[in-house]
C-alpha cells in the first residue's frame, strides 16, 4: 500500500467565490474550517497510482491507471491544486477506474486552485460527456466522511461490476456514498458532464450540498442528487443545469433510519427533464417514497415538471411544506407542467398546486442569461451570469422564516457551516 506523508495543521477564515469553470461566479463567505494542506508545491508531476493509497497528496497532477483503495480505518488527504486524472476508456469496469473509498476522504482545495478529479487531458471533451470514462468515488458502508470543497468532477459513469449497489454493466454514480451514519459534504465544487447520477446516498448519512453547480448530467437519465434511504440534510444554493431527468429527488425506498428528511431551497432549476428517456419522467424537484422537507425559494426555468411529489411513490405529505417557488417556462406544455396533474393520491386529488408565494409566468431577469434559451443546451455559455437584477421579481420574494433540518457539520477535522435561507428566489441574489 502507498502510504503518503501526512501533515496537518489549522486552517483560518478566508473568503472565497464559487468558480463556474467558464466564468460565471456566485459569492457567499467561507467560514468553514478544515486541514491545512501544506506548502502547495508541485510534486505530482504526471506521476502514476494505482491499488492501496492513503496519507497525503500534495500538488500536481497524478494519472491514476487503476483503481485506488483508501483502506477501511485509513485517508486520503488531497491538497489544492491535486488533479486526479484518470486514464480509463469506459469500455468495462476493469477499463474505467474508481476511487474505493473503504477510509475516509478530504479533498478541500480553493477557488484559485481547485482540485479535480477528471480524465487524461486528451479526452477532456463534452463529445465525450456521457462516455463514461471512470468510475467515481464510491464510499462504502465503512466510510466515515467524504469531505469535498472546490473541486471539479467530470466525465465519470463508467460500467459498474456487480455489487450490492449495481447491476453488472449499470452506469456508475460519481459519487455513491452507502453509511447511514456517515458525513458527505459537498460545497463550493462543480460536477459536469457525466453518464449518470452525479450524487447518490444510498444507504443515509447526514449530507450538506451546497453553494454548487451541477451541468449536462446523463444521457437518457440521470439525476443531478438522487438521495435514498435514510438520509438527513440540506440542498441548498445550487444551480441544476440540464439534468437528464431531475435536479434533486430524494426518496425513501430501502429500509434506511432514520426516515429521509432532506430541505431543497434557494437552488436554481434550468432546462432539466428533456433528455429522460421514459415518458411522464423528469423535471426539478422530485420527492418520493416516504421522503420529506421543507421546499422552498426554488426558481425552475424551462423544466419539464415543477416540483413533483409522485403518487405511485408517495412521499410523506404530512410532513412536506413546499412554497415560494418562481416557475417560469417559454413551452406552453412546459406551463402546464408546473403542477403534474398525473400526480394525485389515492382521492384523485392534485399533490402539488399553487402556492400563495408562488410567481409564476415571470422572467425572473437574470444578470446575462436569455430565458428563451433552447431548453435543449447543455453546456452554458461562459458569459451568462444567473445572478438576478435589481428589478427580478424574485428578488425580495422568498421565505427566511424556518430552519434547516441541520446547520452544521463536522467530520475529519473539518467544520462546515450550512447557510440559511435567504429572502431572494433561486441560488444566487444580486452581484
Amino acid at each position: 500500500m502507498r502510504k503518503l506523508e501526512k501533515k496537518m495543521k489549522s486552517i483560518g477564515t478566508f473568503s472565497l467565490a464559487i468558480i463556474f469553470s467558464l466564468a460565471f461566479m456566485a459569492c457567499e463567505k467561507d467560514d468553514d474550517n478544515g486541514p491545512d494542506n501544506g506548502d502547495n508545491g508541485d510534486n505530482g508531476n504526471g506521476e502514476t497510482l494505482s491499488g492501496e493509497i492513503s496519507g497525503t497528496l500534495e500538488k500536481g497532477t497524478y494519472i491514476i491507471s487503476g483503481d485506488l483503495l483508501i483502506p477501511e480505518g485509513e485517508e486520503l488527504i488531497l491538497e489544492p491544486g491535486v488533479i486526479l486524472a484518470f486514464d480509463g476508456d469506459g469500455l468495462s469496469p476493469e477499463t474505467s477506474p474508481e476511487i474505493q473509498l473503504f477510509g475516509n476522504l478530504v479533498a478541500i482545495g480553493t477557488p484559485e486552485e481547485p482540485i479535480m478529479f477528471t480524465v487524461v487531458e486528451e479526452r477532456r471533451d463534452p463529445s465525450n460527456a456521457y462516455e463514461g470514462l471512470w468510475g467515481g468515488i464510491q464510499a462504502m458502508s465503512s466510510c466515515e466522511h467524504l469531505i469535498l470543497k472546490h473541486t471539479i468532477i467530470e466525465y465519470s459513469g463508467g460500467p459498474a461490476r456487480q455489487s450490492e449497489a449495481y447491476d453488472a454493466g449499470d452506469p456508475r454514480y460519481t459519487i455513491h456514498f452507502a453509511n447511514p451514519e456517515g458525513v458527505l459534504v459537498f460545497k463550493n465544487s462543480i460536477m459536469r458532464n457525466l453518464a449518470d447520477d452525479g450524487i447518490r446516498p444510498q444507504g443515509g448519512g447526514q449530507m450538506a450540498i451546497v453553494n454548487n453547480i451541477f451541468y449536462n448530467i446523463g444521457e437518457t437519465g440521470g439525476e443531478g442528487i438522487n438521495i435514498k434511504d435514510g438520509s438527513v440534510g440540506v440542498v441548498a444554493y445550487n444551480l441544476f443545469y440540464a439534468m437528464a431527468t431531475n435536479g434533486s429527488k430524494p426518496a425513501g425506498e430501502g429500509d434506511g433510519v432514520p426516515q429521509t428528511d432532506i430541505d431543497t431551497y434557494n437552488n436554481t432549476f434550468i432546462n432539466n427533464g428533456f433528455r429522460r428517456a421514459q415518458s411522464g419522467r423528469g423535471g426539478s424537484i422530485n420527492y418520493e417514497q416516504g421522503a420529506k422537507g421543507q421546499i422552498f425559494n426554488n426558481l425552475i426555468v424551462n423544466c419539464r415538471f415543477g416540483i413533483r411529489m409522485r403518487g405511485d411513490r408517495l412521499p410523506d405529505m404530512d410532513n412536506i411544506e413546499y412554497d415560494y417557488t418562481h416557475y417560469y417556462a417559454y413551452d406552453e406544455t412546459d406551463q402546464e407542467n408546473f403542477w403534474p396533474t398525473t400526480d394525485v393520491d389515492d382521492d384523485g386529488n392534485p399533490l402539488t398546486y399553487e402556492k400563495p408565494g408562488d410567481i409564476i409566468q415571470m422572467d425572473p431577469l437574470f444578470v446575462n442569461y436569455d430565458v428563451n434559451t433552447d431548453k435543449m443546451t447543455a453546456i452554458p455559455d461562459e458569459s451568462w451570469n444567473f445572478h438576478l437584477t435589481e428589478d427580478s421579481p424574485g428578488l425580495t420574494a422568498g421565505s427566511t422564516d424556518f430552519e434547516p433540518v441541520i446547520s452544521s457539520l463536522s467530520a475529519g477535522g473539518v467544520s462546515i457551516s450550512i447557510p440559511g435561507p435567504s429572502a431572494f428566489i433561486g441560488a444566487y441574489g444580486t452581484e
